[in-house]
Protein backbone atom coordinates (compact mmCIF):
# COMPACT_ATOMS: atom_id res chain seq x y z
CA UNK A 1 0.00 0.00 0.00
CA UNK A 2 1.43 2.99 -1.24
CA UNK A 3 2.39 5.82 1.38
CA UNK A 4 2.78 9.48 0.72
CA UNK A 5 4.15 12.87 3.13
CA UNK A 6 1.77 15.06 4.58
CA UNK A 7 -0.56 16.45 2.05
CA UNK A 8 -2.55 20.09 2.42
CA UNK A 9 -5.85 19.74 2.44
CA UNK A 10 -7.42 22.19 0.05
CA UNK A 11 -9.70 21.34 -2.07
CA UNK A 12 -13.16 22.95 -3.81
CA UNK A 13 -16.28 21.03 -3.37
CA UNK A 14 -16.47 17.81 -5.76
CA UNK A 15 -20.52 17.22 -6.35
CA UNK A 16 -22.08 15.53 -8.94
CA UNK A 17 -19.25 12.96 -10.43
CA UNK A 18 -20.38 9.56 -8.35
CA UNK A 19 -17.85 7.18 -6.78
CA UNK A 20 -17.79 3.90 -8.18
CA UNK A 21 -17.66 0.95 -5.64
CA UNK A 22 -14.01 -0.44 -6.74
CA UNK A 23 -13.10 3.11 -5.74
CA UNK A 24 -14.26 3.29 -2.21
CA UNK A 25 -12.54 0.00 -1.08
CA UNK A 26 -9.45 1.39 0.68
CA UNK A 27 -11.03 4.83 1.44
CA UNK A 28 -10.46 6.89 4.74
CA UNK A 29 -13.75 8.97 5.73
CA UNK A 30 -13.13 12.35 8.18
CA UNK A 31 -14.13 15.84 9.44
CA UNK A 32 -11.85 18.82 7.69
CA UNK A 33 -10.89 21.54 10.13
CA UNK A 34 -13.33 23.33 9.26
CA UNK A 35 -16.11 20.76 10.63
CA UNK A 36 -16.80 19.48 7.27
CA UNK A 37 -16.99 15.92 5.65
CA UNK A 38 -14.31 14.14 3.53
CA UNK A 39 -13.14 11.25 1.94
CA UNK A 40 -9.34 10.48 0.83
CA UNK A 41 -7.60 7.45 -0.17
CA UNK A 42 -5.40 6.01 2.09
CA UNK A 43 -2.09 7.18 -0.40
CA UNK A 44 -3.30 10.89 0.33
CA UNK A 45 -4.88 11.44 -3.14
CA UNK A 46 -8.39 11.86 -4.66
CA UNK A 47 -9.60 14.26 -1.65
CA UNK A 48 -13.18 14.78 -1.87
CA UNK A 49 -14.72 17.60 0.91
CA UNK A 50 -18.25 16.20 0.66
CA UNK A 51 -20.03 19.29 2.67
CA UNK A 52 -20.22 22.65 2.85
CA UNK A 53 -21.97 25.07 4.94
CA UNK A 54 -22.92 26.08 8.31
CA UNK A 55 -23.36 22.64 10.07
CA UNK A 56 -20.56 21.09 11.51
CA UNK A 57 -20.02 17.06 11.28
CA UNK A 58 -18.39 13.92 13.64
CA UNK A 59 -17.68 10.56 13.46
CA UNK A 60 -18.80 9.35 10.19
CA UNK A 61 -19.66 6.13 9.91
CA UNK A 62 -19.10 3.74 6.48
CA UNK A 63 -21.73 1.40 5.46
CA UNK A 64 -21.07 -2.15 5.50
CA UNK A 65 -21.30 -2.57 1.44
CA UNK A 66 -18.94 0.69 1.05
CA UNK A 67 -21.49 2.63 -0.59
CA UNK A 68 -22.47 5.41 1.51
CA UNK A 69 -21.49 7.49 4.43
CA UNK A 70 -23.88 8.58 7.36
CA UNK A 71 -22.63 11.85 10.36
CA UNK A 72 -23.64 13.57 13.04
CA UNK A 73 -24.05 17.24 12.10
CA UNK A 74 -25.41 20.39 13.84
CA UNK A 75 -26.18 23.97 13.31
CA UNK A 76 -28.06 26.43 14.95
CA UNK A 77 -31.64 25.07 14.93
CA UNK A 78 -30.00 21.40 16.73
CA UNK A 79 -28.68 18.08 15.57
CA UNK A 80 -29.18 16.10 12.26
CA UNK A 81 -28.14 12.47 10.91
CA UNK A 82 -26.58 13.19 7.40
CA UNK A 83 -26.28 10.25 4.56
CA UNK A 84 -23.62 10.32 1.25
CA UNK A 85 -25.06 7.78 -1.04
CA UNK A 86 -22.04 7.69 -3.42
CA UNK A 87 -23.56 5.58 -6.47
CA UNK A 88 -26.75 8.46 -6.38
CA UNK A 89 -26.57 10.81 -9.82
CA UNK A 90 -24.97 13.33 -6.94
CA UNK A 91 -23.63 12.47 -3.77
CA UNK A 92 -25.15 15.64 -1.75
CA UNK A 93 -26.09 14.95 2.05
CA UNK A 94 -29.06 13.92 2.22
CA UNK A 95 -31.17 14.60 5.66
CA UNK A 96 -32.25 11.19 7.78
CA UNK A 97 -33.02 13.14 11.11
CA UNK A 98 -33.22 16.49 12.99
CA UNK A 99 -34.22 17.43 16.05
CA UNK A 100 -33.59 20.82 18.18
CA UNK A 101 -34.40 19.57 21.11
CA UNK A 102 -33.22 15.55 20.88
CA UNK A 103 -30.15 15.71 18.93
CA UNK A 104 -28.26 12.75 17.83
CA UNK A 105 -24.34 11.72 19.09
CA UNK A 106 -23.69 8.28 17.88
CA UNK A 107 -24.39 6.09 15.18
CA UNK A 108 -23.94 2.78 14.16
CA UNK A 109 -25.23 0.69 11.14
CA UNK A 110 -26.73 -2.86 10.37
CA UNK A 111 -24.94 -5.44 8.98
CA UNK A 112 -27.19 -5.31 5.32
CA UNK A 113 -26.57 -1.54 5.03
CA UNK A 114 -30.33 -0.82 5.25
CA UNK A 115 -30.50 0.51 8.28
CA UNK A 116 -28.93 3.87 10.53
CA UNK A 117 -29.64 3.01 14.24
CA UNK A 118 -28.35 5.78 16.27
CA UNK A 119 -28.72 7.25 19.66
CA UNK A 120 -30.46 10.79 20.35
CA UNK A 121 -31.50 12.69 23.89
CA UNK A 122 -35.02 11.97 25.27
CA UNK A 123 -36.92 14.06 26.90
CA UNK A 124 -37.90 11.68 29.80
CA UNK A 125 -35.51 8.43 29.66
CA UNK A 126 -32.21 10.13 28.94
CA UNK A 127 -31.08 8.41 25.34
CA UNK A 128 -33.50 6.93 22.68
CA UNK A 129 -31.96 4.44 19.72
CA UNK A 130 -33.99 5.07 16.90
CA UNK A 131 -33.85 3.39 14.19
CA UNK A 132 -33.95 4.80 10.36
CA UNK A 133 -34.59 2.65 6.87
CA UNK A 134 -32.34 4.01 4.50
CA UNK A 135 -35.05 3.24 1.56
CA UNK A 136 -38.01 4.52 3.30
CA UNK A 137 -36.27 7.07 5.61
CA UNK A 138 -38.84 6.93 8.62
CA UNK A 139 -37.16 7.26 12.13
CA UNK A 140 -38.55 5.42 14.71
CA UNK A 141 -37.91 4.66 18.37
CA UNK A 142 -36.86 1.22 19.24
CA UNK A 143 -36.00 1.42 22.82
CA UNK A 144 -34.78 3.81 25.76
CA UNK A 145 -32.71 3.76 28.58
CA UNK A 146 -29.08 5.54 29.90
CA UNK A 147 -26.39 4.42 29.17
CA UNK A 148 -27.13 2.48 25.75
CA UNK A 149 -24.91 0.01 24.38
CA UNK A 150 -25.67 -2.25 21.59
CA UNK A 151 -24.85 -5.21 18.69
CA UNK A 152 -26.99 -5.81 15.60
CA UNK A 153 -27.29 -9.18 14.59
CA UNK A 154 -25.51 -10.16 11.43
CA UNK A 155 -28.86 -11.10 9.77
CA UNK A 156 -29.90 -7.22 11.27
CA UNK A 157 -32.92 -8.93 12.54
CA UNK A 158 -31.95 -8.18 15.99
CA UNK A 159 -29.98 -6.08 18.69
CA UNK A 160 -28.56 -7.50 22.04
CA UNK A 161 -29.12 -4.31 23.78
CA UNK A 162 -27.85 -3.29 27.37
CA UNK A 163 -29.34 -0.08 29.43
CA UNK A 164 -28.64 1.04 32.55
CA UNK A 165 -25.22 0.41 34.47
CA UNK A 166 -25.36 -2.61 37.54
CA UNK A 167 -28.43 -1.79 38.94
CA UNK A 168 -32.55 -1.39 39.10
CA UNK A 169 -33.57 -0.51 35.66
CA UNK A 170 -30.85 -2.01 33.45
CA UNK A 171 -32.22 -4.16 31.06
CA UNK A 172 -29.48 -6.84 29.05
CA UNK A 173 -32.07 -8.59 26.20
CA UNK A 174 -32.51 -9.38 22.72
CA UNK A 175 -34.80 -6.66 20.59
CA UNK A 176 -36.32 -7.52 17.57
CA UNK A 177 -36.28 -5.07 14.76
CA UNK A 178 -39.29 -5.89 13.08
CA UNK A 179 -41.80 -6.23 16.09
CA UNK A 180 -40.12 -4.15 18.88
CA UNK A 181 -40.27 -6.60 20.71
CA UNK A 182 -37.63 -6.95 23.61
CA UNK A 183 -37.10 -10.57 25.66
CA UNK A 184 -37.02 -10.64 29.40
CA UNK A 185 -33.53 -9.81 30.95
CA UNK A 186 -30.62 -12.46 30.03
CA UNK A 187 -29.32 -11.63 33.37
CA UNK A 188 -28.51 -8.81 35.72
CA UNK A 189 -26.00 -6.56 34.01
CA UNK A 190 -23.43 -5.89 35.22
CA UNK A 191 -20.25 -3.56 35.52
CA UNK A 192 -20.00 -3.43 31.47
CA UNK A 193 -20.85 -1.63 28.18
CA UNK A 194 -21.12 -3.08 24.87
CA UNK A 195 -22.44 -6.53 24.31
CA UNK A 196 -21.13 -8.75 22.31
CA UNK A 197 -21.97 -11.28 19.67
CA UNK A 198 -19.87 -13.47 18.28
CA UNK A 199 -19.20 -13.62 14.28
CA UNK A 200 -21.02 -17.09 14.01
CA UNK A 201 -23.67 -15.78 15.70
CA UNK A 202 -23.51 -18.85 18.22
CA UNK A 203 -22.20 -17.09 21.51
CA UNK A 204 -22.55 -14.11 23.36
CA UNK A 205 -20.85 -12.52 26.13
CA UNK A 206 -21.56 -9.82 28.63
CA UNK A 207 -20.97 -9.13 32.16
CA UNK A 208 -23.23 -9.76 35.15
CA UNK A 209 -22.81 -9.78 39.01
CA UNK A 210 -22.85 -12.78 41.29
CA UNK A 211 -25.32 -12.16 44.58
CA UNK A 212 -22.38 -11.80 46.44
CA UNK A 213 -22.14 -8.26 44.23
CA UNK A 214 -18.63 -10.42 42.37
CA UNK A 215 -18.74 -9.35 38.90
CA UNK A 216 -18.57 -11.98 36.55
CA UNK A 217 -18.20 -12.37 32.41
CA UNK A 218 -21.15 -14.43 30.99
CA UNK A 219 -19.82 -16.40 27.80
CA UNK A 220 -23.04 -18.30 26.69
CA UNK A 221 -24.45 -20.03 23.80
CA UNK A 222 -26.83 -17.63 21.85
CA UNK A 223 -30.48 -18.17 23.23
CA UNK A 224 -31.87 -17.34 19.52
CA UNK A 225 -29.61 -20.19 18.31
CA UNK A 226 -30.55 -23.68 18.25
CA UNK A 227 -27.27 -25.36 19.45
CA UNK A 228 -26.53 -28.70 20.17
CA UNK A 229 -24.53 -28.01 23.08
CA UNK A 230 -25.38 -25.48 25.62
CA UNK A 231 -22.51 -23.69 26.69
CA UNK A 232 -21.90 -21.41 29.71
CA UNK A 233 -18.63 -20.06 30.90
CA UNK A 234 -17.98 -17.62 33.78
CA UNK A 235 -14.99 -15.13 34.06
CA UNK A 236 -14.79 -13.47 37.61
CA UNK A 237 -13.04 -10.14 36.87
CA UNK A 238 -12.67 -6.77 39.06
CA UNK A 239 -13.31 -2.98 38.58
CA UNK A 240 -14.99 -2.92 34.52
CA UNK A 241 -15.00 -5.48 31.91
CA UNK A 242 -14.39 -4.58 28.06
CA UNK A 243 -14.64 -7.25 25.66
CA UNK A 244 -14.64 -8.03 21.67
CA UNK A 245 -14.73 -11.12 19.40
CA UNK A 246 -12.86 -11.98 17.44
CA UNK A 247 -14.20 -11.22 13.55
CA UNK A 248 -13.33 -14.55 12.30
CA UNK A 249 -13.57 -16.93 15.05
CA UNK A 250 -14.91 -17.87 18.40
CA UNK A 251 -12.28 -15.95 20.48
CA UNK A 252 -12.95 -13.49 22.88
CA UNK A 253 -10.51 -10.79 24.51
CA UNK A 254 -11.14 -9.66 27.56
CA UNK A 255 -9.74 -6.38 29.23
CA UNK A 256 -10.20 -5.65 32.93
CA UNK A 257 -8.46 -3.71 35.57
CA UNK A 258 -6.16 -6.31 38.93
CA UNK A 259 -8.38 -4.44 41.33
CA UNK A 260 -12.12 -2.58 42.13
CA UNK A 261 -11.69 0.67 40.55
CA UNK A 262 -14.41 2.22 38.08
CA UNK A 263 -12.39 1.62 34.72
CA UNK A 264 -11.86 -1.09 32.77
CA UNK A 265 -7.75 0.11 31.66
CA UNK A 266 -6.03 -3.68 32.37
CA UNK A 267 -4.58 -6.36 31.00
CA UNK A 268 -5.88 -8.57 28.02
CA UNK A 269 -6.79 -12.22 28.30
CA UNK A 270 -7.96 -14.23 25.03
CA UNK A 271 -10.50 -17.10 26.14
CA UNK A 272 -11.75 -19.79 23.48
CA UNK A 273 -15.27 -20.32 23.71
CA UNK A 274 -15.50 -23.73 22.27
CA UNK A 275 -12.53 -24.91 24.92
CA UNK A 276 -12.78 -22.87 27.49
CA UNK A 277 -9.14 -22.16 27.24
CA UNK A 278 -8.36 -19.26 28.92
CA UNK A 279 -4.47 -17.23 28.11
CA UNK A 280 -2.96 -14.32 28.98
CA UNK A 281 -2.48 -11.99 26.11
CA UNK A 282 -1.22 -8.30 27.04
CA UNK A 283 0.13 -8.38 30.82
CA UNK A 284 0.24 -4.35 30.21
CA UNK A 285 -2.34 -1.44 31.20
CA UNK A 286 -3.83 -1.10 28.44
CA UNK A 287 -6.11 1.59 27.70
CA UNK A 288 -8.20 0.48 24.51
CA UNK A 289 -7.89 -2.39 21.79
CA UNK A 290 -9.06 -3.49 18.26
CA UNK A 291 -9.10 -6.82 16.47
CA UNK A 292 -7.70 -6.73 13.52
CA UNK A 293 -10.48 -7.18 10.11
CA UNK A 294 -8.01 -10.87 9.55
CA UNK A 295 -8.01 -11.93 13.29
CA UNK A 296 -4.56 -11.66 13.15
CA UNK A 297 -3.87 -8.95 15.38
CA UNK A 298 -5.12 -6.79 18.13
CA UNK A 299 -3.86 -3.16 17.91
CA UNK A 300 -4.05 -1.68 21.66
CA UNK A 301 -3.21 1.89 23.38
CA UNK A 302 -0.86 2.19 26.66
CA UNK A 303 -0.25 5.45 28.82
CA UNK A 304 3.51 6.99 28.65
CA UNK A 305 5.45 9.47 30.05
CA UNK A 306 4.06 11.68 33.00
CA UNK A 307 0.49 12.91 31.96
CA UNK A 308 -0.23 9.05 30.72
CA UNK A 309 1.31 7.62 33.77
CA UNK A 310 -1.29 9.32 36.01
CA UNK A 311 -3.85 6.77 34.14
CA UNK A 312 -3.00 4.17 35.99
CA UNK A 313 -3.81 5.63 39.29
CA UNK A 314 -7.06 7.56 37.74
CA UNK A 315 -10.62 6.19 38.68
CA UNK A 316 -13.22 6.78 35.21
CA UNK A 317 -11.81 7.28 32.18
CA UNK A 318 -13.58 10.40 32.05
CA UNK A 319 -10.49 11.81 34.18
CA UNK A 320 -8.90 11.86 31.02
CA UNK A 321 -10.39 14.49 30.12
CA UNK A 322 -9.89 16.43 32.95
CA UNK A 323 -5.85 16.08 32.24
CA UNK A 324 -5.57 17.37 29.02
CA UNK A 325 -8.09 19.73 29.76
CA UNK A 326 -5.24 21.08 32.39
CA UNK A 327 -2.86 21.31 29.62
CA UNK A 328 -1.19 17.99 30.93
CA UNK A 329 0.65 16.16 28.10
CA UNK A 330 -1.30 12.89 27.49
CA UNK A 331 0.78 10.27 25.27
CA UNK A 332 -0.47 6.87 23.89
CA UNK A 333 1.76 4.10 22.50
CA UNK A 334 0.20 2.51 19.90
CA UNK A 335 1.49 -1.19 19.74
CA UNK A 336 0.12 -4.54 18.22
CA UNK A 337 -0.05 -8.40 19.07
CA UNK A 338 -0.01 -11.19 17.19
CA UNK A 339 -2.72 -13.39 18.21
CA UNK A 340 -1.51 -16.64 17.36
CA UNK A 341 2.33 -15.94 18.58
CA UNK A 342 1.58 -13.61 21.19
CA UNK A 343 4.49 -11.72 19.69
CA UNK A 344 4.09 -7.96 20.62
CA UNK A 345 5.38 -4.91 18.55
CA UNK A 346 5.53 -1.18 19.62
CA UNK A 347 4.34 0.73 16.21
CA UNK A 348 4.48 4.40 17.59
CA UNK A 349 3.69 7.03 20.06
CA UNK A 350 1.36 9.79 19.47
CA UNK A 351 -0.74 12.55 21.22
CA UNK A 352 -4.32 12.22 20.69
CA UNK A 353 -6.56 14.87 19.64
CA UNK A 354 -9.35 15.73 22.51
CA UNK A 355 -12.11 14.18 20.86
CA UNK A 356 -10.43 11.29 20.39
CA UNK A 357 -9.79 11.40 24.32
CA UNK A 358 -13.16 12.61 25.53
CA UNK A 359 -16.04 10.66 23.04
CA UNK A 360 -14.09 8.03 21.62
CA UNK A 361 -12.07 6.49 23.73
CA UNK A 362 -14.08 5.81 26.67
CA UNK A 363 -16.82 4.28 24.24
CA UNK A 364 -14.12 2.26 22.38
CA UNK A 365 -15.81 -1.07 22.73
CA UNK A 366 -18.94 0.65 21.21
CA UNK A 367 -17.23 2.27 18.47
CA UNK A 368 -15.24 -0.90 17.79
CA UNK A 369 -18.49 -1.87 15.82
CA UNK A 370 -19.35 0.79 14.11
CA UNK A 371 -16.27 2.88 13.33
CA UNK A 372 -12.70 1.12 11.87
CA UNK A 373 -9.36 2.56 12.79
CA UNK A 374 -7.92 -0.83 10.85
CA UNK A 375 -7.51 -0.87 7.20
CA UNK A 376 -9.42 -3.21 5.46
CA UNK A 377 -6.65 -5.17 4.30
CA UNK A 378 -5.11 -5.61 8.05
CA UNK A 379 -2.01 -3.73 7.03
CA UNK A 380 -2.17 -0.50 8.91
CA UNK A 381 -4.05 2.00 11.03
CA UNK A 382 -5.56 5.13 11.51
CA UNK A 383 -5.93 7.83 13.81
CA UNK A 384 -6.12 11.25 14.71
CA UNK A 385 -3.07 12.80 15.86
CA UNK A 386 -1.90 16.25 16.98
CA UNK A 387 1.47 17.59 15.51
CA UNK A 388 4.08 19.60 17.28
CA UNK A 389 1.88 22.53 16.87
CA UNK A 390 -0.86 21.04 18.38
CA UNK A 391 -3.22 20.68 15.24
CA UNK A 392 -5.20 17.65 14.46
CA UNK A 393 -3.89 15.60 11.60
CA UNK A 394 -5.45 12.00 9.89
CA UNK A 395 -2.27 9.84 10.54
CA UNK A 396 -1.75 6.22 9.17
CA UNK A 397 0.69 4.02 11.01
CA UNK A 398 1.69 1.28 8.87
CA UNK A 399 2.83 -2.63 10.67
CA UNK A 400 5.98 -1.39 10.43
CA UNK A 401 5.92 1.20 12.49
CA UNK A 402 6.03 3.92 9.51
CA UNK A 403 3.94 7.10 10.16
CA UNK A 404 2.38 9.00 7.03
CA UNK A 405 0.40 12.22 7.67
CA UNK A 406 -2.48 12.75 5.00
CA UNK A 407 -3.74 15.64 5.94
CA UNK A 408 -5.23 17.92 8.83
CA UNK A 409 -8.69 16.52 10.15
CA UNK A 410 -10.09 14.53 12.61
CA UNK A 411 -11.99 11.40 13.62
CA UNK A 412 -10.46 9.26 10.46
CA UNK A 413 -12.43 5.61 9.76
CA UNK A 414 -11.41 3.16 7.33
CA UNK A 415 -13.99 1.87 4.60
CA UNK A 416 -15.07 -1.36 5.96
CA UNK A 417 -14.46 -3.03 2.37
Amino acid sequence: MKRVAAILLTCSLLFGSALAQSDTSQRIAFITPQGQLAVIDDDGGNLRVLTSGQQRFQFPAWSPDGMSLAAIASDVQGGTVQLVTFDAEEDLPVELYRSGSQPPFYLYWSPDSQTVSFLANHPSDGIALHLVGIGSRTDRVLATGQPFYWQWSADSSRLLLHTGFSGVGSRLGFSDVASDSLMENLASPGFFQSPAISASGRYIAYGSVRVDGQGQVILQSNPEIEVDEVINRRLLHQGIVAMAWSPTEELLAIMSPDREVPRFFGSIDLIDAETGLLEPLVNELALAFFWSPDERFIAYLTPVGSGGGDIASLGHIDHISQLQAQQVPLLFELSIVEVATRERRSLTTFAPTPIFVRQFLPFFDQYALSHRIWSPESDALVLPMLDNERRSQVVIVSLDGSVTPIGGGDTPFWNQR
